[in-house]
């Protein structure tokens, strides 16, 4: 695994991991899916019962168009944080994934999550804060209450942990370059 710079910008905050075998990080990866008509019209057709439990009846059509401009939306406000390069504004930009913690408990390796403007949004990236700045982890379409309850993003919470716990054995401070993990 390979930590990355994000938006090309060289003094960002905003890291990003980088799988191996993976092509692109994993912030680029959500990029690609969430700005994908055919993906999100499938994922939505997969978890159709899920949307519907949660926010009711709705036009696959118009949920998918609705969908590329949350998405679009979010990604342009991580840009312009990423730009700025200031780890406040990312912080308040990140939230404890615990909803049981508040933005005052802030911790090294701490799990996060990022969500979009809307109150019900369903997209998520997650992440985990280092004192280099915050490392995206991956992300996913949340649509049930607890992670644990559907296999994308119960996988998720993996990557946070093997993440975290790589970190947390091996210093933080790894940052810049090449992390492997078996």
């Amino acid at each position: 695994m390979e930590i990355v710079r994000t938006f090309e910008l060289p003094n960002t905050k905003l890291l990003a991991v980088k799988f191996d075998g993976e092509e692109l990080s994993a912030l680029e990866k959500l990029q690609d899916q969430w700005r994908s008509t055919e993906y999100l019209r499938k994922f939505f057709f997969k978890f159709k019962n899920d949307y519907l439990k949660e926010y009711g009846k709705r036009d696959l059509a118009n949920l998918v168009k609705d969908s590329k401009r949350l998405a679009d939306s979010l990604f342009e406000n991580l840009n312009e944080l990423a730009q700025n390069s200031n780890i406040d504004s990312f912080e308040e930009f990140f939230k404890p994934l615990d909803n049981r913690e508040t933005k005052l408990e802030r911790y090294e390796l701490q799990k996060l999550k990022a969500k979009g403007e809307e109150w019900r949004s369903f997209f998520r990236i997650y992440a985990i804060k280092c004192k280099e700045g915050i490392i995206v982890t991956g992300g996913a379409i949340k649509l049930t209450r607890e992670m644990r309850d559907r296999p994308h993003t119960k996988s998720e919470l993996n990557k946070l942990e093997l993440v975290r716990k790589f970190l947390d054995e091996n210093g933080p401070d790894l940052i810049s370059g090449y992390l492997d993990i078996e």
